[in-house]
């Protein structure tokens, strides 16, 4: 057996630590000791003769010779996942790890009891669910899904979206401010208004009427959050009025502590998708999780 067929790993390591940014990324995603990947590429470096990556405290960059290398380490990682996803998606038994990354409120208050049902049903998944409310690169980072609500066509190739359902929106406030509740959207001009952001600017909502009619509020916000959550409770507390999925506050509805406003006015609703990598061939785990979701999430949304 050719020597190098016993390294061929090393030059998968070499091409983690290259799409993670880093040494450190790279050993948390594989659940591996920094040193001893570290070690390891160094390893590979003096194998082949050459030096692959320049080396700082914060970031690693190719040299030339190094990037010729990752174009071919690239290709070698890609056929390995092909193969495991090969053989994932033929089996009947739906197993290994499910890489999902979603906004927090949604996880929290949806996916997580999905989540659960699902892995007590098929014993053999595990899935680690990441809250974070920013965009993850799922290829660089290695997920398997990401759950997006995604307002234009996706621009990256690697990746391909599936919507699965849309997401009622309820513009709310609390009780005090609720007593110059506005009868038209454009009467929200004189109330302070809270926007779903990642930053600061001029925002617009769009209202459906009662008679087939439509209105646009264009408006600059008093405060801005990427967190639905965390606009829930500024809008409880009295800051303004938000415009929230309608999943996300139905319990302080009935409690009284938030109000709707603009009966008979329906917001446009946002859509929820499920953003994958494309490659070939899809994990049964994957396959059936996103059939759980796809049946089970139109009405805990709505």
């Amino acid at each position: 057996m050719p020597s190098y067929i016993h390294r061929l790993d090393d030059l998968l390591l070499f091409n983690e630590v290259v799409e993670k940014g880093g040494f450190s990324a790279a050993a948390r995603v594989l659940n591996m000791q920094r040193s001893k990947l570290s070690r390891r590429v160094a390893e590979l470096e003096g194998r082949l003769g050459v030096r692959l990556l320049q080396r700082n405290t914060r970031r690693v960059s190719l040299t030339p010779m190094g990037e010729q290398i990752y174009a071919h380490a690239q290709a070698l990682a890609r056929e390995a996942r092909t193969v495991y996803d090969l053989a994932a998606s033929m089996g009947d038994t739906p197993g290994g790890l499910l890489r999902i990354t979603a906004p927090s409120p949604l996880a929290v208050n949806v996916l997580s009891d999905l989540v659960a049902r699902f892995c007590q049903t098929h014993p053999g998944v595990r899935v680690l669910l990441d809250t974070r409310d920013q965009v993850v690169d799922l290829v660089a980072e290695g997920y398997d899904l990401a759950f997006r609500a995604q307002a234009t066509s996706l621009t990256d190739s690697r990746l391909i979206a599936r919507e699965l359902a849309p997401v009622p929106r309820i513009l709310v406030c609390s009780p005090a401010m609720a007593k110059a509740a506005p009868r038209h959207p454009l009467d929200l001009a004189g109330l302070p208004l809270l926007a779903h952001a990642t930053q600061d600017g001029p925002q617009t909502w769009r209202f459906a009427g009662p008679a087939g009619d439509s209105a646009a509020v264009e408006f600059v916000p008093r405060c801005v959050s990427s967190n639905m959550a965390a606009l829930r409770t500024m809008a409880r507390a009295g800051l303004g009025a938000a415009l929230v999925p309608r999943y996300l506050c139905k319990d302080l509805l009935d409690k009284g502590e938030l109000v709707g406003l603009l009966p008979g006015w329906n917001a446009e609703p946002a859509r929820i998708y499920a953003v994958m990598p494309a490659r070939q061939g899809e994990p049964l785990a994957l396959r059936r999780f996103l059939e759980c979701v796809a049946a089970a999430l139109p009405a805990l949304l709505a």
